[in-house]
């Protein structure tokens, strides 16, 4: 029987889906094309939202700045499923504006953790080891 991952292990899993729920927003109209508009919101909101337990800015494999640049993204984002309505095609949800809005800011917070990269996903590391996923 294998033991369950550590609490840091799991910091550094669930930064990296953040990293990918990024990489689709920093896409922009393109992001939306290739998840969906249903995908394209509900991939960030599974690991960025106020609404879950606990708070996900107490993440130990955040820094403030990564912190400060996903809270901007938020407010875009609440502010662009605030805006829509709950079932849109891609085509609207693309014509409303939001992913160009959005897509500036989330390229910074991108950029921003790809600084630093991605963390393994099996082994505790202080520091991210891996870079960003190549294409």
């Amino acid at each position: 029987m294998t033991e369950p991952p550590s609490s840091r292990v799991v910091d550094q899993r669930v930064r990296n889906r953040v990293i990918d729920a990024v990489e689709v927003l920093a896409g922009g109209p393109d992001g939306v094309r290739s998840a969906s508009t249903a995908e394209y919101i509900n991939m960030f909101f599974d690991v960025v939202d106020d609404d879950m337990p606990g708070d996900w800015r107490d993440l130990s494999t955040y820094t403030k700045a990564e912190v400060i640049e996903l809270e901007r993204v938020l407010g875009l984002m609440l502010d662009a499923v605030a805006a829509t309505p709950e079932i849109c095609t891609d085509d609207e949800f693309i014509a409303s504006g939001w992913p160009e809005r959005i897509q500036p800011f989330a390229a910074r917070a991108l950029a921003t953790m790809l600084r630093r990269g991605r963390f393994r996903e099996d082994v505790e590391e202080d520091a991210a080891s891996l870079g960003p996923r190549p294409n």
